[in-house]
């Protein structure tokens, strides 16, 4: 049951981020999956938009396709989307409950502060500057490595995590369209069939 605004413990925000879904049994054995986008987030979980049907109560992981990054989720609700347009009739809208606290989303959610003073300003400046550099190709392919070491469901994870962003960068940059690249897997599909001689 979706909650009221009077509800909600904390502000919701619009945003568009591509999550993958896993749903997961009593054994942690997955389920379901989906790639979904989100509509709206909050520091306490999100209202997601996608294709499939999710049992209320029931609970998995969503990952953040850009980073990897990892939150255990309680599906708390599903509607069909509140848009009026043709091509969104097919989409259900899902409210997803963070089951641990912490910064999934990176974005402060409470009511902006007043202005921070000048030495505040001073040092946001000096931890700005020390940020760390983006991530370096080289350093992608170290970081995949490490997390591809344990074994099991968690490595394919993680290596399915990398493979979809990578995807969802490729498609946002037009270098290929979803029905392109499908159209490539079934060729190489073919081509390479158990029985068929290459």
């Amino acid at each position: 049951m979706k909650l009221s605004r009077k509800d909600r413990r904390s502000k919701r925000i619009p945003a568009e981020h591509r999550l993958l879904l896993t749903i997961l049994n009593a054994n942690g054995l997955e389920i379901a999956k989906e790639i979904v986008t989100t509509v709206e987030v909050s520091l306490h979980g999100a209202r997601v938009r996608g294709i499939r049907t999710f049992r209320p109560d029931s609970q998995g992981v969503l990952t953040q396709l850009s980073s990897g990054q990892q939150a255990p989720v309680r599906i708390a609700w599903q509607a069909k989307t509140a848009s009026k347009t043709a091509s969104d009739a097919k989409y259900l809208d899902t409210g997803v409950e963070f089951l641990s606290a912490f910064d999934f989303w990176g974005a402060t959610f409470s009511e902006p502060a007043a202005a921070p003073s000048p030495a505040e300003s001073a040092g946001a400046a000096s931890a700005a500057a020390a940020a760390p550099p983006p991530i370096s190709p080289q350093g992608l392919l170290d970081e995949l490595e490490n997390a591809s070491q344990p074994s099991g469901d968690r490595r394919a994870r993680a290596l399915e995590a990398a493979w979809c962003s990578v995807i969802e960068q490729l498609e946002e940059r037009r270098v290929f369209s979803r029905e392109e690249l499908l159209a490539s897997l079934r060729t190489i599909h073919q081509k390479f069939r158990p029985g068929k001689e290459t």
